[in-house]
């Protein structure tokens, strides 16, 4: 009984250690793409024709992609509640990063077209439409098929979808770190900083906070054990431990 009251413990911990740790390396990277921003880029500006403009695109791209798109993967690792809540969380947080995900895109192609610069030509635009495609078609499939907006959806047709929504989820970590890396260093060629300055080293900073969060997202995902309600206690652990039918929805 003190064996399992213990492990109990320590599973609490561990995942209490991993969602501070991802907390921290998901706010990071705005921290420092907003620094970035008003330090070196001249801050923020909707206004027709600004140059500033711009810079709403990665703020909005990185709270869409790394900080909500990243809560969304790991609630159904983290949070011991039941399965359906998770659901709603994960659904409601995956709308929240779509949203920012559109606004940071409408900010880049604006700021293009009222500069006259092409769209879509380069190695990190083709990945960033890539994810971006995914993360709707994954919003669209969670909502239409575990959501029940799709009436009458079997439960064989949930068993059958959840493999391909799960893998095409955490693909999208590497996806979505892909393109924020290749948009920093895009970035930094067209303005092509002062080497060894600051604003040189904010860029390398920022490109490191990624990596930090995949990494991160990584260990999340294949080393902290998946939460459920009986967690929280040590009675329900004597009880008991047949599967439940939430499970594969």
């Amino acid at each position: 009984h003190y064996f399992i009251q213990s492990n109990l413990r320590m599973v609490s911990i561990k995942h209490l250690v991993s969602l501070l740790i991802f907390e921290v390396v998901a706010i990071l990277p705005i921290f420092l793409v907003i620094y970035w921003a008003q330090k070196f880029a001249g801050g923020f500006s909707w206004t027709t024709g600004s140059k500033l403009k711009f810079n709403y695109h990665p703020v909005f791209m990185i709270i869409a992609f790394i900080f909500a798109m990243g809560h969304a993967i790991i609630t159904f690792r983290i949070l011991p509640i039941s399965h359906r809540v998770k659901k709603y969380i994960h659904a409601s947080i995956n709308l929240v990063a779509g949203i920012f995900a559109i606004a940071g895109l409408v900010a880049v192609l604006q700021f293009h077209n009222e500069n006259k610069i092409p769209n879509f030509y380069s190695l990190h635009s083709w990945l960033g439409i890539t994810t971006i495609s995914l993360l709707f078609l994954q919003v669209l499939g969670g909502l239409g098929i575990f959501q029940d907006l799709v009436k009458g959806a079997s439960q064989e047709v949930r068993a059958l979808y959840k493999p391909w929504h799960i893998v095409l989820g955490v693909s999208m970590v590497t996806l979505a770190a892909a393109s924020a890396l290749t948009g920093i260093q895009e970035k930094y060629g067209f303005v092509n900083p002062v080497k060894y300055s600051a604003e040189a080293y904010s860029y390398n900073f920022l490109g490191l906070s990624l990596v930090l969060w995949v990494l991160t997202m990584v260990y999340i995902l294949l080393n902290v054990e998946k939460r459920d309600p009986q967690d929280a206690g040590y009675q329900t652990i004597q009880g008991d431990h047949s599967p439940s039918q939430e499970s594969i929805q």
